[in-house]
């Protein structure tokens, strides 16, 4: 189940985005698999969200290189999302 809230002043295609990049991340959805359909995603959230919430969160993650649209099959993960600290945030070998 994917928790939306609707109270949130974070919009809820920011949140449904931010739910799959997790479970991408957590290797849940790997690279390579479809992703759930419009149809399973707006089960998932409990119908709380409408199709154009959806899609606008998967284009948030494809424009962010993470999923792919494939005409006719679905839209797939092509790579993990960047995860753990920064490299800013990592201390150095010399440390």
């Amino acid at each position: 189940m994917i928790e939306i809230d609707r109270e949130s002043i974070t919009p809820m295609y920011v949140q449904l985005a931010s739910a799959l990049r997790e479970r991408i991340r957590l290797g849940e959805i790997p690279v390579g698999r479809r992703i759930p359909s419009h149809y399973e995603l707006e089960q998932e959230t409990g119908g709380a969200v409408s199709r154009r919430t959806i899609k606008s969160a998967i284009e948030m993650l494809v424009a962010e290189g993470i999923l792919q649209g494939v005409q006719g099959k679905g839209v797939f993960v092509i790579s993990k999302p960047a995860g753990g600290p920064s490299a800013v945030d990592r201390p150095s070998p010399d440390s």
